[in-house]
């Protein structure tokens, strides 16, 4: 059997300053691309205040074999830090990316970007953050001469809507991630179905029929609003499934057919 080499890059540190290093694993394919291999990066789920990168290995690997450079990076929690920094992070990750693109031969022009639940809810966030009416559009930290754009989106089981959600999840995640005085029009702004309507990069939306933790009506209301606004969204809706569901190491290899099909459309 003819096995794709992968070469990984562990504890690469994505953002060295101002607060504490943020560590990222890059994923690279042993076979380059003659123009830039594609890029992606990964963003693990964890109510925006746990998760750890290994938990995007799966996807890494699967992207990587299909000619993808994946870099899974870390982000800080809501413990450390409110919001936006999360999504700070995770937009430096992508600039990170940029910066690098000539020693990992990486096209530029080629980053999309994943997540799974809270960070799908980041994923979207970034793509939202090439809207005009977007309020955070400036771009901070790192590499900040590189952009954060992205071409396209993977988001598993994602947030879309912030207002409501801590009561269907019966806990405070939302809370804790934007602050006791955040107002409706602040959860407003951090809800990736705020932006929409305006134009948005390719988008794919993998939810389970049965998320008790994030209902699937939120997948279907951003799937209607980006497709009703031009965009080009598609949605797999997996039946009887829970949140988390890729974590069923079978459920997980269908899930990256679906990612790898996607992004080599569309990056």
């Amino acid at each position: 059997m003819n096995k794709t080499r992968i070469d990984i890059h562990e504890h690469l540190v994505a953002n060295p300053s101002g607060h504490r290093p943020l560590y990222a694993d890059l994923y690279r394919p042993g076979q380059a691309d003659a123009n830039g291999n594609p890029a992606v990066v990964l963003v693990y789920g964890g109510s925006w205040r746990s998760g750890e990168r290994s938990q995007q290995k799966v996807y890494g690997l699967a992207l990587a074999k299909a000619g993808f450079v994946c870099l899974a990076a870390e982000h800080r929690f809501s413990t450390e830090a409110k919001w936006p920094a999360q999504l700070d992070d995770v937009r430096t990750a992508v600039r990170w990316l940029r910066a690098h693109a000539r020693e990992f031969n990486i096209d530029p022009e080629r980053i999309a970007i994943s997540g799974n639940s809270s960070g799908g809810h980041l994923a979207l966030m970034v793509a939202a953050a090439g809207c005009d009416s977007f309020p955070l559009s400036r771009e901070e930290g790192e590499w900040g001469e590189f952009s954060s754009q992205v071409k396209a989106v993977c988001a598993f089981y994602p947030p879309t809507k912030l207002d409501g959600l801590d009561n269907d999840n019966h806990d405070d995640s939302v809370r804790a991630l934007l602050g006791a005085g955040a107002a409706r029009a602040d959860y407003e702004r951090a809800s990736p179905l705020t932006f929409a309507t305006q134009p948005f990069p390719p988008v794919v939306l993998l939810s389970g029929s049965d998320d008790q933790r994030v209902p699937v009506e939120q997948t279907y209301q951003l799937h209607q609003a980006l497709e009703q606004a031009g965009n080009t969204v598609e949605v797999h809706v997996f039946a009887g499934q829970g949140h988390a569901f890729d974590a069923d190491r079978d459920m997980a290899r269908v899930s990256a057919t679906v990612i790898v099909n996607f992004f080599q459309r569309y990056v």
